[in-house]
């Protein structure tokens, strides 16, 4: 019956899910909870080599920039390697990967509220290195590299339902009744796909193209799907084929050069950044792409990024945030075990404000 009942739930709802924020969630705040203002959370990586935990950064809509946020509100670290996150309701969901937990937390005092064990969730062959996560409504969805969705009910943090997917899974979105999932190989090119779950029966069914090798994030825009793919490396170990796909009506069609993406579902746009690791170094381009028009043209030229780790949009705004690590100025490399900071822009291209982030920026959270 609850599996019954999730698919009823969640394909009502996946239509107004392309964000991760939804007002579904009706739990209350409690009385004492003090309202943060408008703004976003940072994810940190850390670095792991170097022992050096995962954080969360909030800067505020007013340029306001908090360090630690998670740490100081709880009194201990986030822990190795934080991923992803996502706000649903009054929760901000946060998956650290090398801790195999999820932290739902209050978005208003940051305090948590549970940790979650996705082991024990979801079984010790199912639950191991959760990466991403998406909202749908009353559900969140986490994927694991063992090659598994959950969706977890939001009320009692059980699994409602766990899905078979492809190998190593990563990034996911949602179109209609259906929920897509890209699952990346391990970047071992051998057995990439993109997994497709109807979100009203519960089949999962899988599309492989000879296009698509190493598939980490995914967009719904329109009527196509997009998908940001890492592509492959040659006898030089130079990257070759990175970009993202159109995949419609089954076709799939590299439509821009990049290694990493942001899409504004508003304005039909994808923000793309290229910075391919080769040798020597490809010149990093910051490109914008139109989906209406097929137009693909440069956004900024990057000359104030040192080395870029991240980008996304701002729903509200339009503003476009590109996180960077520093440069070490003793190695002239980026600096991994440093701080790193945000830049953003308007959707001109502007320079609007700069912002110091933790060790290794890697995802992004609005918070409106």
């Amino acid at each position: 019956m609850k599996k019954h009942l999730f698919f009823i739930a969640v394909s009502m709802m996946a239509a107004s899910v392309l964000t991760s924020c939804s007002d579904d969630d009706t739990s209350e705040p409690s009385p004492e909870s003090t309202q943060l203002a408008k703004g976003m959370f940072v994810v940190n990586s850390g670095n792991s080599s170097d022992q050096l935990s995962g954080s969360l950064t909030y800067i505020g809509d007013d340029g306001s920039v908090s360090q630690n946020v998670f740490a100081t509100a709880n009194g201990r670290a986030l822990g190795m390697t934080p991923n992803d996150a996502i706000v649903n309701g009054d929760k901000l969901y946060i998956v650290v990967t090398g801790e195999n937990t999820i932290e739902v937390v209050d978005k208003n005092t940051l305090k948590s509220i549970k940790q979650i064990s996705t082991p024990e969730l979801m079984g010790d062959d199912k639950g191991k290195n959760p990466r991403r996560l998406i909202a749908l409504g009353r559900y969140v969805c986490v994927s694991t590299f063992d090659g598994y969705v959950a969706a977890i009910d939001t009320v009692d943090f059980s699994a409602a339902n766990i899905y078979k997917v492809g190998s190593y899974p990563e990034g996911m979105a949602a179109s209609g009744e259906n929920l897509y999932v890209a699952n990346s190989d391990y970047g071992q090119c051998i057995n990439p796909s993109i997994s497709r779950i109807s979100l009203t029966d519960g089949s999962v069914e899988e599309k492989k193209d000879e296009l698509i090798n190493n598939p980490t994030s995914l967009a719904a825009l329109g009527s196509g799907l997009y998908v940001l793919d890492y592509g492959s490396y040659n006898a030089a170990w130079n990257q070759v084929g990175a970009g993202v796909y159109r995949l419609t009506n089954g076709t799939v069609t590299k439509v821009a050069d990049a290694t990493m993406m942001a899409a504004d579902h508003t304005n039909n746009l994808i923000y793309t950044i290229n910075a391919p690791y080769t040798t020597p170094a490809t010149p990093i381009t910051y490109n914008v792409y139109d989906i209406t028009t097929g137009e693909n043209k440069t956004f900024i030229t990057g000359d104030d990024i040192d080395s870029p780790a991240a980008i996304t949009v701002d729903p509200v705004t339009g503003d476009v945030y590109i996180a960077s690590y520093k440069t070490n100025p003793d190695t002239g490399y980026a600096d991994y075990s440093g701080n790193g900071y945000v830049n953003k822009y308007d959707s001109e291209g502007n320079l609007i404000g700069q912002y110091e982030t933790g060790v290794g920026p890697t995802a992004f959270v609005f918070n409106k």
